[in-house]
């Protein structure tokens, strides 16, 4: 779900110590943080507060800064460090147990202890419910058990070795909750006005519009957490009011009316051109950008249909002219992708570039291809996608279709399902499809949470492709990412020949704010963490 780095851990306060875990308990109300509370737009509300349930932006935004979890990401940072936990390692040279020890006088903002029963609590939680539509496998893909030692130390054990541990606890999943406040087998009440955490913030009131089925968050209201303990990064506010709108045009029109601070992603792309090609240093509203960690790509079902022979899955890898997308649909507020991994996580490489070239090949060219394997032209088929409302996106399928049809190979139908799960409910649990479009982000920073989401035995592309398990399971076990390189390497370029993918772009973050607000780039990496207590107030003018 989130994502974007390669900056590696750098100091304390601003620069993250690559060794060491810096921490802080805050004294006071506020612990000296400014008297400033921060208006933060979104059009993601969150659908529900619990971490074995909710696998969506506006949960997971509203978790990192409420709850925490045994490690976190430092600002710019791509390796997990220290956050409820004084250290965690591996004890055994399988790398198979996993120990984490809390840091000592932990407990939740209601005063209950956080120790190593509150933690198993919580992993255990989610691994029981096992909601199959929520994040449940991110935890028991890899936990076999968990074992506690007196009241700070932690023992996980796994089924296989699996180098992503430490990025598998940073993750929303694993947010540690009161044992107290939501049930160990179900789904609390609705409203979750009365879940405790231990993070920066405690909140303080929800408002909710509508009722029943359509009862939804409208504002929520949090002030800082006192007896938060973790990293010594100074809060720069002390609240925050965070504001729902229906839509991106919601979001924006709250920021020109000053009803919010910031918007952090939840911006439409014309109008960030827009206000990038109106900004005036210091004055109006400003934008900034940082790494997204999204890839959007085409999927192909290679099983059945026009797709299950691999000359004509080619033939659409070869012919989409990626700069012309970015160009044109996006005004250059997203980059090319050549493989279905960030150009900036660990391992990544640009398979597709080296397999069919920056440019289209001609139509001509692709014409002899597909005649040699017994392929006559055109192909018809139709590609779904989830526009959300977004022109650009509605632009970026049209040339799809455009780029496709110019030489008369293809002949697509184009049908606009608005959101995912409108298009998941049409055509992915049968499965039905030719081809969709899906933009995925990661839920932890490294490359197994590309590969094995999008290409794994157990994907949820239904397209009826898998990358050999063999080099999947051979990666995990490299407790050194670097070491990996190979496996993920041969994984990427098995997908650029086989084609179950095309990858056409990977997102960058953009944000707009008051001329007076500081700190947002801070929140903006390649994690995708909303770091709201790094945002703050120039007070001086």
């Amino acid at each position: 779900m989130s994502a974007l780095k390669r900056l590696g851990a750098l100091g304390c306060v601003g620069l993250i110590a690559a060794t060491t875990a810096c921490s802080s308990k805050s004294t006071g109300a506020v612990a000296g943080a400014p008297d400033v509370v921060i208006r933060v737009g979104s059009a993601n509300a969150y659908t529900t507060l619990d971490p074995a349930h909710a696998y969506d932006n506006g949960a997971w935004t509203v978790y990192y800064n409420v709850y925490q979890r045994l490690l976190s990401y430092r600002p710019g940072a791509n390796l997990p460090q220290e956050d409820a936990a004084k250290s965690c390692r591996y004890t055994d040279s399988g790398d198979l147990t996993y120990k984490c020890v809390l840091r000592p006088g932990m407990k939740f903002w209601n005063g209950d202890p956080l120790d190593a029963a509150a933690v198993k609590y919580s992993i255990d939680r989610v691994i029981q419910i096992n909601d199959q539509n929520g994040p449940v496998a991110i935890l028991s893909s890899t936990i076999k058990s968990v074992e506690t030692q007196g009241s700070d130390t932690v023992l996980f054990h796994l089924k296989d070795p699996d180098a992503t541990m430490p990025d598998r606890l940073s993750a929303g999943v694993a947010s540690i909750i009161d044992p107290k406040t939501l049930p160990a087998t179900k789904e609390a009440a609705p409203d979750f006005t009365g879940v405790v955490g231990s993070g920066r913030y405690k909140i303080d009131s929800v408002t909710f519009t509508g009722s029943g089925a359509d009862k939804s968050p409208s504002e929520v209201h949090l002030s800082l957490n006192a007896d938060y303990q973790g990293s010594d990064t100074p809060p720069r506010n002390s609240g925050v009011d965070l504001k729902y709108f229906p839509d991106q045009n919601g979001t924006k029109k709250a920021l020109d009316d000053n009803q919010v601070d910031a918007v952090i992603a939840d911006l439409n792309t014309s109008d960030v051109v827009h206000m990038q090609q109106n900004q005036q240093l210091r004055s109006g509203l400003q934008v900034v950008s940082g790494p997204g960690g999204g890839i959007n790509m085409m999927a192909l079902n290679t099983t059945s249909g026009v797709f299950a022979k691999q000359a004509v899955r080619r033939a659409v890898a070869q012919l989409i002219d990626r700069p012309a997308i970015v160009s044109n649909a996006f005004n250059y507020t997203v980059s090319p992708a050549y493989t279905i991994v960030p150009s900036g996580i660990t391992n990544a490489t640009t398979t597709f570039f080296s397999a069919y070239g920056r440019q289209p090949s001609s139509a001509a060219k692709v014409h002899d291809e597909l005649a040699k394997a017994g392929v006559n032209g055109p192909i018809s088929f139709t590609f779904a996608y989830y526009s959300k409302g977004d022109p650009a996106i509605q632009r970026e399928a049209e040339l799809i279709k455009e780029q496709l049809e110019a030489g008369g190979l293809f002949k697509v139908t184009l049908r606009d399902y608005l959101t995912y799960p409108k298009l998941s409910d049409a055509i992915l649990k049968k499965p039905d499809f030719d081809a969709y479009m899906l933009t995925w982000y990661a839920d932890y920073l490294d490359i197994d949470d590309y590969v094995s989401p999008l290409a794994g035995p157990h994907n949820f592309v239904f397209n009826g492709y898998s990358a050999p398990s063999a080099l999947i399971a051979s990666g995990l076990a490299q407790t050194k990412r670097e070491d990996a390189r190979k496996d993920y390497t041969q994984i990427q370029q098995g997908i650029a020949k086989d084609v179950p993918l095309v990858p056409i772009w990977e997102s960058l973050q953009y944000a707009a704010m008051q001329s007076d607000v500081t700190g947002v780039p801070l929140t903006m990496d390649s994690s995708g963490v909303q770091r709201w207590w790094m945002i703050g107030k120039d007070t001086t003018s």
